[in-house]
């Protein structure tokens, strides 16, 4: 075996080790396990936000790629209503997008994680006349 390959196999299995180091060290570093249980028990928890724009950006992804089809590629309807100044609440649009309308819309309670839904709800908010 050259020197080279004995190189390239000492730093593959380096690396392997370090990632196994990693994984191994991981629960402390999440929140409420380990060693950092107290430590964040001490804390505020503040949850990650993506920018309104950042949900509408990817809130449009979804819709061209699930919703478009029945509320036409503008969403001004087609199929299915037109989307744009909706005056119902968050909740009510969750509950019709994770639970669909009995004859007239699937449920997406299985395809759509609740990012999803919000991605999808700051989307449909930037739809104004």
């Amino acid at each position: 075996m050259s020197i080279e390959v004995k190189g390239i196999i000492l730093g593959l299995a380096a690396a392997l080790g370090l990632l196994g180091a990693a994984f191994g060290l991981s629960p402390l570093f999440q929140p409420g396990t380990g060693a950092n249980k107290e430590v964040r028990a001490k804390t505020i928890s503040v949850a990650p936000t993506v920018t309104a724009a950042g949900d509408a950006g990817r809130g449009r992804i979804l819709f061209d790629h699930n919703c478009a089809h029945c509320h036409g590629e503008d969403a001004r309807g087609d199929e299915g209503p037109n989307l744009y100044n909706l005056a119902k609440s968050d909740a009510r649009i969750t509950a019709i997008i994770k639970g669909g309308i009995k004859g007239e819309m699937p449920t997406f309670a299985k395809k759509f994680s609740d990012e999803d839904v919000q991605a999808l709800i700051a989307y449909l908010r930037t739809l104004k006349d």
